[in-house]
């Protein structure tokens, strides 16, 4: 028998006879073998966490700056405009929540709608007198043909609800009151 031969049948009876030892002996038989070698590098960190995390913010500054932006086009509108300057010189409205009427707030907001091409004018904002009472204003106006009529337009003091019903004016060509001079 060639010795390669021979070593392997003397490992494989040595190895039966191991088998047939008490256990305590036994669990030496197998010794885990430790390999000397660096461990592997992590997965590099997923790049989706990121991504999401940026639509989430994009998403939120369009929201934000669009809203911005339709906001002030209505606070820029002639309607809004002239509903203000009606109830800042409204003698009622004035002993309501005092003289110096004007936005409740320093970036005031306009809710609502002005659309003009449809002849469909809905807000409402806030406004405050020098008695440091506020009030909700709202104008409602429709477009029949080329005429625009007043449905509503009345102002409501927050702290009492107490209603002034400021009435049906003439409006422009734009919807908005006619003020007169006199």
């Amino acid at each position: 028998m060639s010795y390669l031969l021979r070593s392997r049948l003397i490992a494989a009876t040595s190895a039966r006879s191991t088998l047939r030892l008490s256990p305590a002996i036994r669990q030496f038989a197998s010794k885990t073998v430790v390999v000397e070698r660096e461990l592997p590098k992590p997965p590099p960190p997923s790049r989706r966490r990121w991504l999401l995390g940026g639509v989430a913010v994009g998403a939120v500054v369009w929201i934000v700056g669009l809203g911005g932006a339709l906001n002030h086009q209505r606070l820029s509108s002639s309607v809004v405009h002239g509903t203000l300057f009606t109830v800042r010189y409204d003698p009622r409205v004035i002993s309501l929540i005092g003289d110096r009427i004007d936005y409740a707030d320093s970036w005031p907001w306009i809710s609502g709608t002005v659309n003009h091409l449809k002849g469909k004018i809905d807000i409402g904002f806030d406004v405050k007198g020098s008695t440091g009472e506020s009030a909700r204003v709202h104008f409602i106006s429709k477009r029949v043909g080329q005429k625009w009529s007043t449905q509503e337009f009345s102002v409501v003091r927050k702290s009492d609800n107490k209603e002034i019903d400021i009435g049906v004016h003439d409006l422009t060509e734009t919807g908005e009151p006619v003020v007169s001079s006199s």
